[in-house]
């Protein structure tokens, strides 16, 4: 018995476009066992087949080494939320390539494996971080794929889930074809600076570079409660962005006491304390 453990994961550390992620310690638990035929329990009854992206992901990597789609029987247990920003989508194409990698006794690193997984979900920024762990940035060359980890500090925080599904291909609709120069000038300011911000554990920083020009503001339309949510978490001096596309917001913060009178405050929302996991997905042989 193959079991996969992969971390749920943050896109985009608000302005890391694409490109920059956190692992956080919410996990998903894929159990892959040898069967007669393709069996799929924990998910509903429309992904329970070949089009299931943990099996499209094992196929994947068969593909790769040249093997036949092996049946096998697939458990999930996770708490991850679909169509949240959390990274749902990345945490089963990682079980998958893992699971078949552990399947043929691995024969792949986790670099190639992150290449497999770059090419599913179309960009790096979810697949790292599942992959490795903690906070990550990365960027496709080619068929290359370079993903390193930031030395950060301990973090935590609490993300807010609205009651709204945002799928990825609908908060890309919104995007605009081009941004200012000033705007991009502003981008890269902020985005180097917060990359000292997390590894300094500088929290003031962390706030004040927190300003996105190139997604947020074009996704935040379709967060009912967005402004709500930003209202709150400005007046409190916490750092707040949507995670990956939406819905999800997350506060990254260790200040506990704000932390506590913004969950006071949005109480009617689902809210959910986190840690940023150092350890990226693992797999147990039972």
């Amino acid at each position: 018995m193959i079991k996969v453990v992969v971390p749920a994961t943050s896109a985009n550390c608000c302005i890391g476009f694409d490109c920059m992620g956190l692992a956080i310690d919410w996990v998903g638990t894929f159990t892959f066992l040898h069967s007669e035929k393709l069996q799929i329990e924990g998910c509903p009854e429309e992904y329970r087949t070949e089009e299931n992206l943990v099996v499209q992901a094992f196929r994947e990597v068969c593909d790769a080494l040249g093997k036949e789609l092996p049946t096998f029987h697939l458990k999930i247990d996770s708490t991850i939320p679909f169509a949240r920003g959390l990274g749902s989508s990345a945490t089963c194409i990682v079980a998958g390539l893992m699971g078949a990698n552990a399947w043929f006794n691995d024969p792949l690193s986790k670099e190639d494996l992150l290449i497999l997984a770059t090419k599913m979900e179309g960009h790096p920024d979810n697949v790292a971080p599942a992959l490795f762990g903690g906070a990550c940035v990365s960027k496709q060359f080619g068929k290359k794929v370079v993903s390193r980890q930031l030395p950060i500090k301990e973090w935590g925080g609490v993300v807010i889930v609205p009651d709204i599904e945002v799928s990825t291909k609908k908060a890309r609709t919104v995007l605009p074809k081009e941004v200012s120069f000033q705007d991009a000038k502003d981008q890269v300011a902020n985005a180097l600076l917060m990359e000292v911000a997390l590894c300094q554990g500088d929290e003031f920083l962390l706030r004040e570079c927190s300003v996105d020009h190139l997604h947020e503001p074009y996704r935040s339309s379709l967060i009912d409660s967005y402004d709500r949510i930003r209202t709150c978490c400005r007046d409190l001096e916490l750092p707040l962005w949507i995670s990956g596309s939406g819905s999800t917001m997350i506060v990254l913060s260790n200040e506990s006491e704000k932390i506590d009178q913004c969950v006071s405050l949005l109480g009617d929302l689902e809210t959910r304390r986190f840690h940023v996991a150092k350890k990226g997905a693992y797999v147990l042989y039972e």
